[in-house]
């Protein structure tokens, strides 16, 4: 059986739909079309995360680590540990305390979120388009 795809270069999975409305304003002000999902969704399995990467195809995800983020982490490790749809994508992380994640657990490279009005989106934005010029995978 084959699945038709879209070529999304982009995926956005956050718990914070303005946070989400305003990534995607941002980079498709950049030309880059997003598929966006709550986290929730894909904890409670409302969302099935394999169909909608298999439908969207998208070359990075960025993925919020909101609090408390000791279970936010090791789901995230477990969900990248499932298939390859999930594993061959390159992962942006994003969190709203860079510090206190670090300190619950020993996470790097993610980029902090500062929540404000417009929020502060232009490190994500240049993430993005750092990893689609470069294809390699990054790992959290």
């Amino acid at each position: 059986m084959s699945h038709t795809t879209t070529r999304t270069p982009v995926a956005i999975f956050n718990s914070r739909v303005e946070f989400i409305d305003a990534l995607r304003e941002a980079l498709d002000h950049e030309g880059l079309p997003t598929a966006t999902a709550l986290l929730a969704e894909i904890q409670d399995g409302t969302l099935d995360l394999v169909a909608f990467l298999e439908t969207h195809d998208p070359r990075v995800i960025v993925y919020d680590l909101p609090r408390p983020f000791e279970r936010h982490w090791n789901f995230l490790r477990l969900l990248k540990l499932q298939t390859d749809a999930v594993r061959k994508r390159t992962w942006i992380l994003t969190t709203t305390d860079k510090k206190a994640l670090d300190a619950a657990v020993g996470a790097s490279g993610v980029i902090e979120i500062v929540f404000g009005e417009p929020y502060d989106i232009g490190d994500v934005v240049g993430a993005v388009r750092h990893a689609l010029s470069d294809e390699r995978p990054a790992r959290p």
